[in-house]
């Protein structure tokens, strides 16, 4: 008897370390560029003379380019936001990052945040793409930076 008790512990045992080994191996780990957390900003100054109009035109440029698909666009206000995207190889149903630029009131600056979301079991997990931003923070440095 006692060893009939021993032996249903440890297939017990066995089938729930079992199914969390399955579990973790199934679910997919977040790229390594997946920073968690609330930062990710990454601010430009704009080059002198530079006309607000066609700084906001390269901006939306830079990002198309790179595969953003504008979501909200309001010039009045130098505000950009894209659409959440796949990122890397994974699905958009794993990880997904977009990207809002404002430009402050003065326009003299460009503040860049590249979000980005990993789905661990359901729960988008908050954070920002680190490839992402720097990407992005040398081309648009390049074309509307100093």
């Amino acid at each position: 008897m006692k060893n009939r008790k021993n032996w249903l512990r440890m297939a017990a045992f066995m089938l729930v370390f079992g199914l969390l080994v399955v579990g973790c191996l199934s679910s997919p780990r977040a790229p390594n560029t997946f920073v968690k957390g609330s930062a990710g900003d990454t601010t430009i100054l704009l080059r002198e003379g530079l006309d607000f109009d066609r700084a906001f035109r390269e901006v939306a440029f830079v990002l198309n380019r790179h595969g953003f698909e504008t979501e909200m666009i309001q010039p009045e206000v130098g505000f950009i936001r894209t659409r959440w995207q796949r990122w890397g190889n994974q699905g958009l149903e794993v990880y997904r990052v977009r990207i809002i630029c404002n430009f402050n009131p003065a326009r003299t600056q460009l503040i860049v945040r590249a979000e980005a979301e990993h789905n661990v079991g359901g729960q988008w997990v908050q954070g920002y793409d680190s490839r992402a931003i720097e990407t992005l923070r040398n081309d648009l440095n390049m074309s509307v930076g100093n």
